[in-house]
């Protein structure tokens, strides 16, 4: 099996038209990254051709008919996992020129003698409370954090199998659909609020602007705000419960994802989990995990005609197929107060309104069916928001969010009638003050 797959792959790779300005063996190890997503070693050669560009013709009878006899057996599927782990090494023996190196190189390769193929299955995940079943109207892009030359693989995790096999599989991250459902929130509370959202030129304080669509960051770089943020929850290592109390009952979205203020850290209520394909290997199907993946091809044309070089760009990217269906779910926190709870019923309603998740939806990848069972309601959120409008907008002015020059120390605030303090009036306090209800008897 390894003798007559690497003489095949050692022709295609002497053969192969395509050309860059990369060394050769980094191409082929790229290409065979890509070729190997696929279920059969046979496809994964197929693929490995296409993409080399290679002559067909020149491979020989003699090669293509020894491979094609092994290509269905036991071993073909242990031949190309091995393959799937160590593209790189299979790339430099392929490579090799000599023949007394590239035979004591294949004579290093160890394949499992196993006679039955037999890799196991994920172990089942728990139930969740909220479940989410996500079904792919088109391909579903959602990159690794490594990449085969212009190729973006599908992100994938190693789970520990059934029998003791570990295997790679794709996964749609729940942090993906927290960041999201953050933006989708963000732009939701700012229209409610009456405010037009602009990413390009944002109405809003740039530290406050992070704290809305990315969770924050640590000590703002605006004095002002950092100034205020520190009088609200507390700084230099002194914590101000009633402050952290008032920001999460004024904007619950942002309390229930969690956020970076200041020099302080608000966890969020939220617990999201991945999404994960129905097939054999998570054990939520029958139909292989290989055979839900594909490539999609994009490009960048060049519109001008006036150039004398191409200036296009092409890419491949690795997809979940259309008609694949996914589970997830997510649940809240004990410590989860009603408006938190109805924040997500909202943020779910809209992610279900936008239909898309992952990446290229600008070109049509990543249009979905999502469905959410759970007991969720949204009225005390968007009841929120209307009934407060004006307090959320006096906090967030008191709080410097929507001009990084406020005069945070002269902003007068009232406190809200349930956090009012029964030792002094707010007239003439600070905001921060105010809102803390601090005021101390002289």
């Amino acid at each position: 099996m390894i003798q007559e797959t690497f003489d095949l792959l050692r022709r295609v790779a002497s053969t192969a038209t395509l050309k860059t300005g990369r060394p050769q063996t980094d191409l082929i190890a790229d290409r065979l990254v890509q070729a190997c997503t696929q279920p059969t070693l046979l496809a994964a050669v197929e693929r490995l051709m296409a993409a080399l560009g290679c002559e067909v013709g020149y491979i020989g009878g003699e090669v293509m008919a020894k491979f094609l006899a092994t290509a269905n057996c036991a071993q073909a599927q242990h031949m190309l996992i091995w393959l799937r782990q160590y593209p790189r090494i299979a790339a430099m023996i392929m490579g090799l020129r000599d023949d007394t190196d590239y035979q004591e190189a294949l004579n290093s390769v160890v394949l499992s003698d196993a006679d039955t193929f037999d890799m196991g299955v994920a172990l089942p995940g728990r139930p969740w409370p909220i479940q989410l079943t996500v079904e792919c109207l088109s391909p579903l892009a959602h990159g690794a954090d490594y990449k085969a030359g212009n190729a973006t693989l599908y992100r994938r995790m190693q789970v520990l199998t059934t029998t003791g096999h570990v295997l790679d599989l794709p996964f749609y991250a729940g942090n993906a659909i927290r960041g999201q459902m953050r933006d989708l929130l963000a732009d939701h509370m700012l229209l409610a609020l009456g405010i037009q959202p602009n990413r390009t030129h944002p109405p809003l304080a740039m530290w406050f602007f992070h704290a809305l669509y990315a969770g924050g960051v640590l000590e703002g770089k605006g004095e002002v705000s950092r100034t205020a943020i520190h009088k609200l929850l507390g700084n230099s290592g002194s914590i101000r419960g009633e402050g952290v109390h008032i920001f999460r009952d004024m904007l619950p979205a942002l309390s229930l994802l969690g956020v970076a203020l200041g020099d302080r850290i608000l966890s969020g209520r939220l617990i999201m989990g991945d999404l994960r394909p129905r097939c054999r290997e998570w054990g939520t199907g029958d139909v292989p995990v290989a055979e839900l993946m594909e490539w999609t091809y994009l490009t960048r044309r060049e519109d001008c005609e006036g150039h004398t070089e191409h200036h296009g760009m092409i890419a491949n990217t690795e997809c979940l197929r259309a008609g694949t269906v996914l589970d997830g779910g997510c649940q809240l926190d004990g410590h989860v107060s009603e408006l938190e709870a109805a924040a997500l019923a909202v943020g779910l309603h809209l992610l279900q309104q936008r239909g898309f998740l992952g990446a290229e939806s600008r070109r049509g990848l990543g249009q979905v069916r999502l469905q959410v069972q759970g007991d969720l309601r949204p009225e005390p959120y968007l009841e929120h928001l209307a009934a407060r409008k004006q307090d959320i907008l006096d906090f967030l002015t008191a709080i410097g969010a929507f001009d990084t020059s406020h005069n945070f120390e002269q902003e007068e605030f009232p406190i809200p009638e349930s956090r009012r303090s029964n030792k002094k009036a707010n007239k003439g306090l600070s905001a921060a003050d105010a809102l803390l209800g601090l005021g101390m008897e002289e």
